[in-house]
């Protein structure tokens, strides 16, 4: 099945379908064929989806997901990990000497970039249906200083978000 980029040009919220139109064509979209339900689809959304067809043989999108899914950080968040950054990097400074807190500061950033690229691969790895990273690992990079790229990963990403028992 071939994979198509379009937009949704319509969408009745109450009765929960509208159509996208890609390549020129439009194709009857429903809520179910959302692959993932992360945000209530829009007028104007980006929708990646594969074509396939309804009870009566008619052509319809299905496997449909938004191509920009990814969460937002809200003002509450960006506050949040702030706070959160607050006694780490007081603890940084006032136990470390000048050489120290460079070290922590870079290690810190480095760490937490790594840990965000790992949460972007096993999501991207999810969506393919390959094999997945351990939650072990997840959990070691971000006991070893990478929390809060895990921290921002899990908002931007919406990856591990849905599971209780993860956090």
């Amino acid at each position: 099945m071939p994979i198509l980029t379009g937009r949704i040009t319509s969408w009745d919220a109450q009765r929960g379908f509208g159509h996208v139109e890609a390549d020129g064509h439009s194709h009857f979209l429903h809520h179910r064929d959302f692959a993932e339900r992360h945000k209530a689809p829009e007028v104007g959304d980006a929708v990646i989806f594969s074509l396939g067809s309804d009870r009566k043989g008619r052509s319809c999108a299905v496997h449909a997901r938004h191509q920009n899914d990814g969460g937002r950080l809200s003002g509450a968040a960006i506050v949040l990990l702030a706070l959160l950054l607050i006694a780490p990097g007081l603890a940084a400074m006032r136990l470390g000497p000048r050489d120290g807190l460079w070290f922590s500061l870079v290690w810190q950033a480095l760490i937490s970039a790594l840990t965000w690229f790992l949460y972007y691969d096993d999501k991207r790895r999810a969506r393919q249906d390959a094999w997945r990273a351990p939650e072990k690992s997840l959990h070691l990079f971000e006991l070893v200083g990478g929390w809060p790229g895990a921290f921002l990963a899990q908002r931007q990403l919406r990856h591990k978000v849905s599971k209780l028992g993860f956090e």
